[in-house]
C-alpha cells in the first residue's frame, strides 16, 4: 500500500487582498471536501502575517491530488482571479515518515 501524499501549499496574499484570497480559498476548501481521495484539506493562517494562509492537505494518492488540481474547484478558484490576489506561491508535496 501506498503512503497517503501530504501538500502544503503558501501562498501570500497580494496587498488589500487578504480578505478576498481568505473568501476564495474558503469556498475552495469546502468543495475540495467533498473530491474523491480529499483526506484532509485545511487552510490555516499565519499567526506572525495574517497574509500569509497555509493549506495542509492529505490525499489518497499523488493520482487523486492531480484529479483535484485539474478539477472543477481548482478551475472555479482561478477563475475567480485568485491569481491576482496572490503575491508569492510555494507547494511542497512530501511523504509521511513515522
Amino acid at each position: 500500500m501506498t503512503a497517503p501524499l501530504q501538500v502544503i501549499a503558501v501562498a501570500a496574499a497580494a496587498e488589500g487582498r487578504e480578505a478576498e484570497l481568505r473568501a476564495a480559498q474558503l469556498r475552495l476548501v469546502q468543495e475540495t471536501r467533498r473530491e474523491p481521495g480529499c483526506l484532509r484539506y485545511e487552510l490555516n493562517q499565519s499567526l506572525d502575517d495574517p497574509r500569509i494562509l497555509i493549506f495542509t492537505e492529505t490525499w489518497e494518492s499523488e493520482a487523486h491530488w492531480r484529479a483535484h488540481m485539474q478539477g472543477a474547484a481548482i478551475q472555479r478558484f482561478q477563475a475567480s482571479g485568485a491569481g491576482q490576489m496572490i503575491a508569492d506561491f510555494s507547494l511542497f508535496r512530501a511523504t509521511r515518515l513515522e
